[in-house]
């Protein structure tokens, strides 16, 4: 396949709408489809959004917290294993990975499962960063300043240390920075952040937390759909609509009348111009 625009295969997609309950596709499946049609370029872009779940199973197995395998990513359990024997002697992980093992190797105590988390996630963003995509750099520096806002709210309504808890990723340190100093003012974000000033009032919001995060995946929905607005059949097309069909996944997991009705809400809130409900607190 030749690297460039894939007419038949984005005119092939099956449409997806914010708020089905249903995928047309499982991802792992799409996944295996677009390493046969894609460019093998392309398709290792594509790679770096699974492996976010590729980190969770790394964490359960080094932290031994004993949970499932987690499903898709892009290693099996046996391959991640195999790269922890002290006799392999092939890296087939990616290298954040393997800094991130011989950190856990070399710490003690070993450093709680949060703690963890957040240190891994930093070296995949930081990794992610450096892809050879612009879409899906300014992708992951949105994904990256949305988690860290959502974060630093929380911890100023449960009074957690804000320092302990937000990503510090180098590449994507303007909004970190802002949070960190308690300069919250939406306009300080205004050119740092897409959306900024709904982010602020969703996260500022007495909405409960499954409600913030719906929320915010719509508005990850909105992004999506107006930065690939003028791609039509390039890789850029399809890295969104992986995405998406990731989103509606995590969607299908959640209680299936509980996420309709949160889901439901959620469209009416954005019928008009993405307004907000007056429900939402204005940032102080």
């Amino acid at each position: 396949m030749l690297k460039g625009e894939y007419y038949c295969l984005v005119a092939g997609l099956p449409d997806l709408v914010f708020g089905q309950n249903s995928a047309p596709v499982k991802s792992r499946i799409f996944l295996e489809e677009l390493r046969q049609q894609l460019h093998s370029s392309d398709y290792k872009l594509i790679e770096y959004l699974f492996l976010p779940f590729d980190n969770l199973n790394l964490l359960n197995i080094l932290l031994k917290q004993n949970k499932p395998y987690f499903y898709p990513g892009i290693y099996s359990k046996q391959e991640i294993e195999s790269q922890l024997s002290p006799d392999n002697e092939e890296m087939r992980l990616p290298q954040y990975m393997f800094i991130f093992m011989n950190q856990i190797k070399n710490s003690d105590p070993k450093p709680e499962d949060m703690e963890a988390e957040n240190g891994l996630s930093i070296l995949f963003y930081e990794h992610a960063l450096n892809c050879s995509n612009t879409f899906l750099q300014q992708w992951f520096r949105f994904e990256i300043n949305l988690k860290n806002v959502i974060t630093a709210f929380n911890c100023k309504l449960y009074n957690y240390n804000l320092g302990e808890q937000l990503l510090k990723v180098n590449g994507a340190n303007a909004v970190y920075t802002l949070l960190i100093e308690n300069k919250l003012k939406p306009n300080y974000f205004e050119e740092l952040l897409p959306y900024y000033d709904e982010v602020l009032k969703i996260a500022d919001s007495e909405l409960e937390r499954l409600e913030k995060e719906k929320a915010i995946d719509k508005l990850k929905w909105l992004y999506l759909d107006e930065h690939t607005f003028f791609h039509f059949f390039t890789i850029e097309k399809i890295l969104a609509y992986t995405i998406k069909l990731l989103l509606i996944e995590r969607w299908m997991k959640l209680d299936k009348d509980t996420g309709k009705e949160l889901l439901n809400k959620l469209i009416e809130e954005f019928t008009k111009n993405y307004e907000f409900p007056e429900e939402f607190n204005l940032i102080k």
